[in-house]
């Protein structure tokens, strides 16, 4: 990988948060001004221009984190404890300001931390009657992005859809998937140079990976492209009984997966170079345990 491209991720271990480095290979403890967590209870981590979002132990509050100002601030959670609602960090170019967002039972409310507070912004809408694939969601310019699942809802009236958020006029807007995502499948929500793309991981189909992009056939109209699909079970031949937990892409286009041991819990970083084959990220230290890991802090 060339030092021009940096590629940083976040890795929520048991003992705290991790940054790790694919240039370098190299996995370096944060020192955070917050507690996270235990182990048991899931924890939400969002970024946007370098500032974090995370949620903290019972739900009740959110941390604000700058790694590089090390500025630190609470934000009380709208509705405490809610631990699978959509949560989403953006900023709001026209207004100079960052927002949070959430939704609970239909109704989306807005935290910005100009007001301090948090208010209802839309009102209750039948469109986000559905599940998330991804709570957390991914963030472009002043736009949140989440994978709507309507597969559990009897004659729904509208498919699994990307729902946008945009965090400028505070309303959303829906845009249609690749027919394969709207199976049953694992799928990563991601941008890179500005273009949404998901990675969708077909376990029953040889533990295939199949890469989509947008498109752009003139300058309005934009499809989903699907690169050359690859054989996880021809490039894992060790692996025999594993599970992708997170899949994303480097700036200069490796595809990184984390994989995980389902007999013993251990987690490995691999990437797929040059579309040839996969290879093992050796970071210095162990990933075992690890519970998530957030998109790129460093666009």
């Amino acid at each position: 990988m060339s030092n021009q491209q940096p590629s940083q991720l976040i890795s929520l271990q048991q003992d705290g948060l991790y940054l790790l480095d694919f240039n370098k290979t190299t996995s370096l403890k944060l020192n955070l001004p917050f507690t996270l967590p235990p182990p048991t209870e899931p924890v939400c981590i969002l970024h946007c221009r370098g500032i974090m979002c995370l949620t903290l132990e019972g739900h009740n509050d959110l941390a604000i984190w700058n790694p590089s100002s090390k500025e630190f601030k609470r934000i009380m959670m709208f509705n405490s404890r809610q631990t699978t609602n959509p949560l989403g960090f953006g900023y709001d170019r026209f207004s100079d300001d960052y927002k949070i967002v959430t939704i609970i039972d239909r109704k989306t409310f807005i935290y910005t931390f100009k007001e301090k507070s948090w208010r209802e912004s839309v009102p209750r809408d039948t469109s986000l009657d559905c599940k998330f694939k991804n709570r957390t969601g991914t963030v472009e310019d002043h736009c949140m992005y989440w994978i709507a699942d309507r597969s559990h809802i009897k004659n729904p009236c509208k498919e699994n859809t990307i729902l946008c958020f945009d965090f400028v006029k505070e309303e959303y807007k829906e845009l249609n998937l690749p027919i394969t995502c709207k199976q049953k499948f694992s799928s990563w929500l991601g941008v890179l140079r500005g273009e949404l793309y998901i990675i969708e991981h077909y376990p029953c189909i040889n533990n295939d990976i199949c890469v989509w992009r947008q498109k752009s056939s003139d300058k309005k109209i934009k499809k989903w492209q699907s690169e050359p699909w690859i054989n996880m079970t021809k490039h894992l031949k060790e692996f025999k009984n594993f599970e992708v937990v997170f899949a994303c892409i480097a700036r200069n286009d490796d595809v990184f997966i984390v994989v995980k041991d389902t007999r013993n819990g251990d987690g490995k970083v691999m990437v797929y170079k040059a579309r040839e084959k996969f290879i093992e990220v050796p970071f210095g230290s162990s990933l075992k345990g690890f519970r998530c890991m957030s998109d790129y802090i460093c666009q």
